[in-house]
């Protein structure tokens, strides 16, 4: 009964903590470099794949990363509409969506953490959509659009580091990914 009480106490600790960080990413809009980070996809990835590594086991990895991005989304949504009037249906649908979807990207992350076969393929996943937001990529050309998602894309790599075998190969297909995001539809998601 212990356990059950401290679990239910992090995940509230949890969504409060995701509630205040909501509002404090609104608030940072207003701040030149950290409004900049706080609206690209790039830190929610990171940010979301650190929750999702660290957690104890893929369903706590799933329940935690969905538990943030509500609490951060319900934070960010409701205080832009009490103080601002500002509410936009297209973003929270869009962010919701992702919320939603977070648990299953939270498994596959942890696998490719915490799973010695998985962690040859799965890193490229988030690793890959790291690198395609920092990078802008064609058939003959690389150049960098963002420092900030570029460190934390090495970052990721240190995370998923289990030897230099494995991680040669993850940055490979992070690299091949990137291409294939970067010349398809997929690259959509950049408008947000």
């Amino acid at each position: 009964m212990g356990n059950l009480k401290r679990r239910i106490a992090i995940l509230i600790s949890l969504l409060f903590g995701s509630l205040v960080f909501g509002v404090m990413t609104k608030y940072l809009d207003s701040v030149p470099y950290f409004g900049d980070i706080f609206t690209r996809l790039g830190i929610w990835v990171f940010i979301g794949t650190l929750i999702a590594a660290y957690s104890k086991t893929p369903i706590r990895a799933g329940i935690h990363t969905m538990i943030f991005f509500l609490g951060m989304l319900i934070g960010y949504y409701v205080y832009s509409a009490m103080l601002f009037g500002v509410f936009s249906t297209s973003y929270i649908l869009y962010w919701g969506i992702i919320a939603l979807v977070s648990p299953f990207l939270a498994a596959i992350v942890w696998f490719a953490k915490n799973n010695s076969r998985s962690a040859f393929i799965l890193p490229a996943l988030p690793m890959g959509l790291m690198l395609s937001i920092s990078v802008g990529m064609g058939i003959f050309y690389v150049y960098l659009n963002y420092i900030t998602e570029l460190i934390m894309y090495c970052v990721l790599c240190l995370i998923f580091y289990k030897e230099p075998k494995q991680m040669t190969l993850i940055i490979f297909l992070s690299i091949l990914l990137t291409f294939i995001i970067k010349q398809s539809p997929l690259s959509w998601y950049t408008a947000f």
